[in-house]
């Protein structure tokens, strides 16, 4: 197991690959979709799949599992990708399940992914890009030391943009 960060109660590590049908099973709750865009099922099998390799040594970007530390129970997934604004910046993303909502458990997440990835590449510029009707969101980005910027045109929808 390929753990890169955790607290007391979350371990973010890399997928393994039998954990696929897992990992989809996340996409097939309409409340999870909601402020998500739509991938078919192909789309998602071809995201996991490659994010199974690791990426370069130093590398901060990838797509990981969040993990119940006490019982291993699948969470959700986070990511960390190069923005799409031909930038330098990297975007912080996440799902996770709804029965994992309301927790603290994203806040704790992303405080910890953050705070990892700034030891293995200092001086990296996060974003991270929310739907504007999903205000928990942004609370989790304002409490891992987020501030909201000025909003973010992408693919035609008006996104809340945080910097970190």
């Amino acid at each position: 197991m390929s753990i890169i960060t955790q607290t007391p109660r979350l371990i973010i590590r890399r997928f393994k690959p039998e954990e696929e049908e897992t990992y989809l099973s996340l996409y097939d709750d309409e409340r999870v979709m909601q402020y998500l865009p739509f991938r078919s099922r192909e789309d998602h099998i071809k995201i996991f799949r490659e994010h199974l390799v690791a990426g370069p040594a130093g590398s901060v970007t990838g797509r990981w599992g969040l993990f119940n530390k006490a019982d291993d129970d699948f969470i959700g997934m986070c990511l960390l990708r190069l923005f799409d604004d031909g930038s330098d910046n990297v975007e912080l993303g996440y799902a996770f399940r709804y029965d994992y909502w309301g927790k603290g458990i994203a806040s704790e997440m992303a405080v910890a992914l953050l705070a990892h990835m700034f030891t293995v590449k200092p001086g990296t510029k996060f974003v991270a890009v929310t739907d504007l009707a999903n205000i928990p969101s942004q609370r989790v980005l304002e409490k891992a030391g987020m501030k909201r910027d000025k909003n973010y045109l992408r693919n035609g929808e008006e996104l809340a943009m945080f910097r970190l």
